[in-house]
């Protein structure tokens, strides 16, 4: 081989040996680096895992009911003559809310006081003759019952007329009147809901296992689901005599104050029947729970270690929980949680096993 290209050679070797060690340094100071790295702190949130005891309740949904409410309507046919309500006025038991025309039953009426003024009549003048033996008794036995009769006869009438007036039978609100003057109206015609709002019944069904629970006078907190979450404490007032054969339920009634009106019959309920016994469980904000597939979890921080400002280094691990019952943002754990546990309540979604966390409370849930 010629003196050039040993020369070659041996610089080509120089330079692909100086590639190959750049290469293998780089691989190298890399895999240290990676080996080396620690991944910054992750920012989360926590909690302190509590005992607390809470009344033990049966939960339902129900339904508002009116201790009295019907459709006001009439008993026989007629032609609306005067209206004396207001759509959404409150009426007293008694008040006239819709007259009918009676016309021809005033006239009937004059006809029957007539008829039954000369039965009276009659009837007096054959009594005197009957005292001096002119009109035997059997006479004036046809005169009183043509009296009676003729009576009869006024006190149909008269009915006749109190039935085409139609008066509140209860205190109430009144709903909106779906009937207008002249018009004529069937017996039955629903004219107008009156509705007593004060108090209210709450209807709802209990499953036949929590018979021996339920008792009468037995409390119970109500919410409407409106804003506020307003909760309305009531009483259990009535249980039905037998048990749905079909859903083995039994139909449960309580009675609710309703004093500022704010509630009506037909809205939904949800109902908590608070039983006799409590209970103590283990409590931690709902937003702790992770919830998947495999099953309920929280991330529990562990303290493992210090740092160089003597710190100790917190670190986050998964631990499988078994839930049970919610209450105002709070989830009871029946498994897997101890009391005094520190829990990440937000910023799960960061986290893995043996992540580095930091712990900042200042931002309110």
């Amino acid at each position: 081989m010629s003196q050039p290209m040993k020369k070659m050679l041996k610089i080509t070797g120089i330079v692909f040996g100086l590639l190959f060690a750049w290469f293998l340094c780089k691989k190298i100071l890399f895999m240290y680096f990676m080996s080396h790295y620690v991944p910054p702190p992750v920012t989360i949130s926590a909690s302190i895992a509590t005992a607390k005891t809470w009344q033990s309740t049966i939960q339902s949904v129900g339904t508002l009911t009116a201790v009295n409410g019907v459709d006001i309507s009439a008993q026989v046919s007629g032609i609306v003559k005067e209206i004396r309500f207001e759509s959404g006025q409150f009426v007293k038991k008694g008040d006239i809310l819709v007259l009918l025309d009676t016309g021809i039953e005033q006239a009937q009426l004059k006809d029957n006081q007539a008829q039954a003024k000369l039965a009276e009549l009659n009837y007096d003048r054959n009594r005197g003759l009957t005292i001096r033996h002119v009109v035997s008794q059997s006479q004036l036995d046809t005169f009183s019952a043509q009296l009676d009769e003729a009576l009869a006869g006024v006190e149909q009438t008269q009915a006749k007329i109190q039935q085409k007036t139609i008066t509140a039978p209860f205190d109430g609100k009144i709903g909106i009147r779906t009937i207008d003057l002249g018009q004529y109206v069937s017996a039955g015609t629903a004219m107008v809901t009156l509705q007593s709002l004060n108090p209210l019944y709450v209807q709802f069904n209990l499953p036949e296992q929590y018979l021996h629970y339920i008792y009468l006078q037995q409390p119970i907190e109500v919410n409407m689901n409106l804003p506020g979450g307003k909760i309305i404490k009531g009483v259990i007032t009535a249980i039905n005599s037998k048990v749905d054969q079909t859903t083995r339920n039994i139909l449960v009634q309580a009675t609710l104050p309703n004093d500022n009106l704010e509630f009506y019959p037909g809205m939904f309920a949800f109902i908590k029947v608070l039983l006799k016994e409590e209970k103590s469980v283990i409590t931690l904000p709902q937003t702790a729970i992770s919830y998947s597939l495999h099953g309920d979890s929280v991330f529990i921080i562990k303290a493992e270690g210090k740092d160089s400002h003597k710190k100790p280094l917190l670190n986050a691990y998964r631990q499988y929980v078994k839930v049970g019952e919610r209450r105002e943002g709070e989830i009871a754990i029946l498994e897997g949680i101890h009391v005094g546990d520190q829990v990440v309540t937000s910023g799960q979604l960061k986290l893995q096993n043996g992540t580095h966390v930091v712990i900042d409370n200042s931002v309110e849930l």
